[in-house]
């Protein structure tokens, strides 16, 4: 039912994955689609941080998106003094609320602890700290503990057609990063219908729909389902919250069909909602039979879904072409695509 050898061929070290747990079938996959991320060792950023001396400034060399994963395990620390790139814009206003040193300066000053905050440049710039004098035990590397997302996910693989009006159901919006992705693929989005029923999440999508200017946007307080409940659910406010028997709050959780206005033509429909998906997307089944709206679903959380997801798929709407994409650099983040021929 796959339409490519990379969706088959992920499918199927996912499986292997699944069945074994070794590691070796989810590197296989980022290696061969993933060029240039490093594989991911289970070590953590805090790990590197707690091993680092107590008495020494730390500087992140790189202030791009891998800066950024890493920020928040330093943000708080005394010993971080900031960052460090060659970008001339960044050395003048800074990063992320941090000062931004040169290259230049920081060789003239050797009392930093440095890490190498950059993927795809490490060695090279470990080289001209070293090759300027700097000390080798005083310089780090991010890779071993570097843990990759793709953030453009849903909406990259070069299968996912945008026309000129878009209309997305952006179910699991966490704090309406992906919306706005949405907006860079598109010419024109109509309108977006954001649901989050994670309590401070919301509360962070409202500020961020107000700050972004994201008129575009409806966000619903509830979670996406079959049919209208109010079931048990464990709050995380990180991305990880879900629906659970054990948890200990509850949220309202409401059928798309029922959410989302008859007359509107849905085209695109985004699922990151840990483990719910397949309920989600029985409580969307007239939205997909009339309108067959791209998908991209999440197919992660659960073992079953690897198989319950795309059947379910394909008989709501046989003529779809089904995709598979992986896009981080451990076992989470693999997609699921539906888009018409």
């Amino acid at each position: 039912m796959l339409e490519d050898a990379e969706s088959r061929d992920i499918y199927l070290k996912r499986l292997n994955w699944l069945v074994s747990r070794q590691k070796r079938y989810i590197d296989s996959i980022v290696t061969t689609y993933l060029p240039g991320i490093p594989l991911y060792t289970g070590k953590s950023p805090a790990d590197l941080r707690d091993s680092m001396p107590k008495d020494r400034k730390v500087i992140l060399y790189g202030a791009g998106m891998a800066g950024k994963i890493i920020l928040p395990y330093w943000q708080d620390d005394e010993r971080f003094a900031g960052f460090c790139s060659r970008t001339k814009e960044k050395q003048k206003n800074g990063y992320c609320g941090w000062p931004v040193m040169s290259p230049e300066e920081l060789l003239s000053r050797k009392e930093f602890n440095v890490i190498v905050s950059t993927t795809m440049a490490d060695k090279e710039i470990k080289q001209i700290l070293l090759d300027g004098g700097y000390p080798q035990d005083q310089v780090y590397s991010l890779i071993e503990y570097y843990k990759y997302e793709d953030p453009d996910q849903y909406f990259s693989p070069d299968f996912m057609y945008y026309g000129e009006e878009e209309i997305l159901i952006d179910a699991g919006c966490l704090n309406l990063a992906s919306s706005l992705v949405f907006k860079k693929h598109c010419k024109h989005v109509k309108r977006i219908y954001a649901f989050e029923p994670d309590p401070e999440c919301y509360q962070i999508c409202l500020e961020r729909k107000r700050r972004e200017s994201l008129s575009e946007a409806e966000l619903f307080p509830y979670g996406t389902w079959s049919e209208r409940r109010t079931l048990y659910f464990k709050t995380t406010a990180d991305g990880a919250s879900r629906i659970c028997t054990n948890g200990e709050n509850s949220i309202a959780v409401i059928p798309i069909d029922e959410a989302v206005p008859s007359g509107e033509r849905i085209t695109m429909i985004k699922m990151d909602i840990e483990g719910s998906e397949l309920e989600a997307l029985k409580g969307a089944k007239r939205t997909i039979q009339r309108h067959k709206p791209k998908l991209a679903i999440c197919i992660y959380h659960k073992p079953g879904d690897m198989t319950a997801i795309p059947l379910y798929i394909k008989e709501l709407v046989p003529e779809y072409r089904l995709y598979i994409r992986h896009h981080s650099n451990y076992a989470n983040e693999t997609v699921l695509y539906a888009v018409m021929p």
